[in-house]
């Protein structure tokens, strides 16, 4: 039998989980983690779509649709984020894990406990920001865990704003997790890991911005 990574506990205790992870020659039970992580995260995306959470941009156009329009609109955005949830979900866990794979010389199953972890931490942050969505009206661009606030205080571009905006404190808990895994179970150096973790984030920041600021209505 090898060793099941509790996930859940790796956030709460990554000093102790990160060395035992180390110590360990063989996982067991990873291929369920991601499948439970996957269906997680297709559920949380489709509740944030149930609540029309991503959907502002077209809200203009809802008014000049017919009843079944609307209804196949609904259909087919919710439909559209749960199939990005789980493409959302496996981009997160497996593209980083072949990148530090390549870079860092660690087991490529240990690397994928490790994104497991970050993409539970990523789906916190987008289970949070439901209610402040449904009761406060805060999207992702005014997210009181992220510096998109800041970037529209300060009248920023609006592709700063998105930008800022997606670098949040979640996301900054995602780093430091990162960096203490990678550091327990890799032979690298501190200053590499740092500059391998900033350049995969900024990445990730970058495409992210870039895909808020495509505006949705000018595509269809």
């Amino acid at each position: 039998m090898g060793y099941r990574v509790p996930l859940l506990r790796g956030l709460k205790e990554p000093y102790m989980i990160s060395h035992q992870l180390r110590k360990e020659e063989r996982l067991s039970g990873l291929w369920k983690q991601i499948l439970l992580v996957m269906l997680l995260s297709a559920l949380v995306f489709g509740l944030s779509a149930y609540f029309g959470i991503g959907s502002e941009q077209t809200s203009k156009s809802l008014t000049d649709m017919s009843r079944s329009e609307y209804e196949l609109y609904k259909l087919f955005f919710g439909g559209g984020q749960i199939v990005y949830g789980i493409i959302y979900a496996a981009m997160i866990i497996f593209v980083p894990s072949l990148l530090f794979w390549t870079l860092v010389d660690v087991e490529y199953k240990k690397l994928i406990s490790i994104q497991l972890m970050v993409m539970l931490i990523l789906l916190i942050e987008k289970a949070i920001n439901i209610p402040l969505f449904l009761f406060l009206g805060l999207n992702s661009e005014s997210s009181l865990f992220s510096f998109g606030v800041i970037a529209q205080a300060a009248s920023f571009p609006d592709l700063l704003i998105y930008t800022f905006s997606a670098i949040t404190l979640f996301k900054i808990w995602t780093f430091v997790l990162q960096y203490k895994y990678l550091k327990a179970v890799s032979e690298r150096s501190p200053r590499f890991l740092i500059f391998l973790l900033i350049g995969t984030h900024l990445f990730f920041v970058i495409v992210s911005a870039l895909l808020s600021s495509i505006q949705l209505e000018k595509l269809i």
